[in-house]
């Protein structure tokens, strides 16, 4: 009986090369995927956190927005002339980016109302902020780091409409009620509405797109002649 001699062959270099090409590629791929989904998850919940500001922010701003009052006494001029309900605040180029009114829903132990101001700070640039006052105190920041208000594109507080662009106009025509001058009277508009118009996106990542918010809220008193 012939035996058979069987040689143990091992692999060439060429298929040590192939196999060696197709794992470093699977790896690629999987690594490229991961990284991605990464990514995707990182833009996901970065998205998330500005929806949460600027929902928080929005609704922050209308509940305080809407609990203006007419300043009628003298202790409320320190805040608003008297018959203002809202005044616009730095404006610059026909764009007002800050609005100041009494609160009267935040009231102190005093029980006076809280003179509150909203406004956009550009003292940085690159980085704009949006901020509060109460009753002349320190701004405070109400948007984070991670929130950059994009000042490219308009960014206003307007009274009725009007966003202070229009100059030169008294308050004897109702209809003018709520320019950069006179702010919104009491005695000679109905029901005033403010608008407020910011445009958010992510800091830091300039392929993410720009939000536009923009919300409109009436005071809660009707002004009936």
């Amino acid at each position: 009986m012939t035996g058979i001699n069987k040689k143990n062959k091992g692999f060439t270099l060429i298929e040590l090369v192939v196999v060696t090409a197709i794992f470093l590629f699977i790896i690629g791929a999987a690594i490229s995927i991961f990284i991605s989904i990464f990514q995707n998850q990182k833009k996901v919940l970065a998205e998330q956190e500005l929806l949460n500001q600027i929902s928080y922010v929005e609704e922050y701003m209308s509940k305080a927005l809407r609990m203006a009052k007419a300043a009628s006494t003298d202790s409320d001029a320190a805040c608003l002339p008297k018959g203002y309900i809202y005044m616009l605040k730095h404006c610059e180029t026909g764009v007002c980016r800050g609005i100041k009114f009494l609160n009267q829903s935040g009231a102190s132990s005093d029980d006076d109302p809280i003179c509150q101001e909203f406004f956009v700070d550009n003292t940085d640039a690159q980085h704009p902020v949006l901020k509060e006052v109460r009753n002349n105190g320190s701004p405070v920041a109400l948007t984070s780091t991670n929130t950059q208000i994009d000042l490219t594109n308009p960014v206003r507080f307007a009274i009725n409409g009007t966003d202070g662009s229009v100059s030169g106009m008294g308050c004897s025509d109702p209809n003018q009620c709520g320019i950069m001058q006179c702010g919104n009277l009491a005695d000679q508009c109905l029901q005033p509405r403010v608008t407020v118009l910011l445009n958010v996106k992510i800091a830091g990542d300039s392929e993410n797109p720009v939000r536009t918010i923009q919300t409109t809220v009436s005071r809660r008193t009707l002004n009936v002649r």
